[in-house]
């Protein structure tokens, strides 16, 4: 552990906005669109707001974005399901009868949430909404000029990669549908992964179920503008190293500085809650792991950052942070194998971040930039600079063994397309490597479905 020194983040920052200088303009990512047009000579056709096809215009914009996700990752497709685009459907159809753009509707389904609850899926997804013109006076306005106009505002961004971008997503919805006055056509794109599919299903389980929380503890999904502070700070990944349990179930956090401890802290948030997760809920049956909560195992109640610094029990003259901050509630036996999550809190009940055991130690690739962004704890950026060789089914192993870490070290990123497609070149090009390395990840990584497949049929 050490201190992150300011001109080491500065140049990690340098490092990767020359790596995506390109993707922070609208302008940049439509010339790589329009500079790979005859790819889309199939959706060069007339587009008549009286006799249209709703089928056209998604199969054109969902190519569209993943032409985009290809070359900025080398990654997977979104995979569009039906069921998600009825939920697309309601904001759609909604838009266009009030002639306004809104992600909100009307009550009971007011916020995508319901929508997607309304649908059988969690609340675990993203909405996006963006209008056109519906014609373009007397020139030619084709499917594809439809397309790029719907898709430049979504494409806007003062910094990092559009959301729509964002590899943690794996599958889509999207419906369109045109004002009563035929001037602008508005859609809606709905976006999601693993998590917006509940699998849980405790009742159809044959062993015995395990103790987990119930209800949601007072704890909500991640707000956007109060968690915005503490979502992206790389060096928040530190608090985590700083844990430990013992043999008798005490959750200790220590560290050697303790006035580094407090600036910190001062970043996170204003509490935190520990989530202990028995590692047999991700069995290869019927995981017990409820999609709906922002949760995963059983949760200790919320515990002020002040009231953490204040238990510092070290002696006066040192400047080393130790306190105990739980134990390992009774209903889970000791001998167990099991992992425990921090959950920040902010404004003291939404779940701002997830700190899960840290997957990437000594980690070194053949790539300078990369490994200097690794230094600067920034995992993501290398990560996302490194993606685009498994496009290369040929890549070299220790870069390849180099990326599944990598990936595997945050949500939006263990539950991307990006991890899954090394995962499965791993698997093909040394599977007992693989195999070692996922059992010594955290088990949340099995939150991504095609691993815990593959992990159960290798690995098990």
């Amino acid at each position: 552990m050490y201190k992150i020194k300011s001109v080491f983040f500065f140049f990690s920052i340098v490092f990767f906005c020359n790596y995506l200088c390109f993707s922070q303009s609208n302008i940049s990512y439509i010339d790589l669109i329009t500079g790979n047009s005859s790819k889309f000579k199939i959706f060069q056709k007339n587009f008549n707001p009286r006799k249209y096809d709703p089928a056209i215009v998604e199969s054109c914009f969902i190519e569209m974005v993943n032409a985009l996700r290809q070359q900025l990752y080398g990654g997977t497709p979104l995979v569009n399901l039906p069921m998600l685009d009825s939920v697309a459907l309601m904001q759609a159809e909604f838009q266009a009868l009030k002639d306004k753009l809104s992600v909100v509707n009307e009550a009971p389904f007011q916020y995508t949430a319901q929508r997607l609850k309304k649908f059988g899926f969690t609340a675990q997804g993203d909405e996006f909404v963006s209008k056109a013109k519906a014609y373009q006076g007397d020139n030619d306005y084709f499917y594809y000029d439809l397309c790029l106009e719907l898709i430049k505002p979504l494409l806007k961004t003062s910094s990092g990669l559009p959301a729509i971008l964002s590899p943690q997503y794996t599958i889509c919805g999207f419906a369109c549908d045109i004002d009563k006055y035929m001037r602008s056509v508005y859609i809606s794109f709905v976006l999601g992964n693993d998590l917006t599919i509940q699998v849980f299903n405790s009742v159809g389980s044959k062993q015995k179920d395990l103790p987990i929380t119930r209800g949601l503890a007072g704890l909500r999904f991640y707000d956007e503008t109060i968690c915005k502070k503490c979502a992206e700070d790389n060096t928040l990944e530190q608090i985590y190293d700083m844990l430990y349990w013992n043999e008798d179930g005490d959750v200790f956090l220590q560290f050697d500085d303790a006035k580094w401890v407090k600036k910190l802290f001062a970043k996170a948030g204003d509490a935190i809650v520990l989530d202990f997760i028995q590692k047999e809920q991700y069995n290869c049956r019927v995981p017990q792991v409820d999609n709906n909560k922002p949760f995963r195992g059983i949760v200790s109640k919320p515990i002020s950052l002040n009231q953490i610094l204040a238990s510092n029990d070290s002696t006066a003259k040192s400047n080393i942070f130790h306190a105990k901050i739980g134990a390992i509630p009774q209903q889970i036996e000791l001998t167990k194998a099991i992992d425990i999550n921090i959950l920040l809190l902010s404004d003291k009940k939404y779940v701002c971040r997830t700190l899960i055991k840290k997957n990437i130690n000594n980690l070194k690739t053949s790539d300078a930039v990369a490994d200097s962004l690794i230094q600067t704890l920034n995992f993501e950026g290398a990560l996302y600079r490194l993606a685009r060789n498994l496009s290369d089914s040929t890549i070299n192993e220790s870069l390849l063994f180099s990326i599944v870490p990598l990936a595997a070290h945050k949500p939006k990123t263990y539950l991307s397309s990006i991890f899954t497609k090394s995962v499965q070149m791993a698997a093909i090009r040394n599977p007992q490597r693989l195999c070692k390395l996922l059992n010594e990840f955290s088990v949340s990584v099995f939150d991504n479905a095609e691993v815990r497949k593959i992990y159960c049929e290798r690995c098990r």
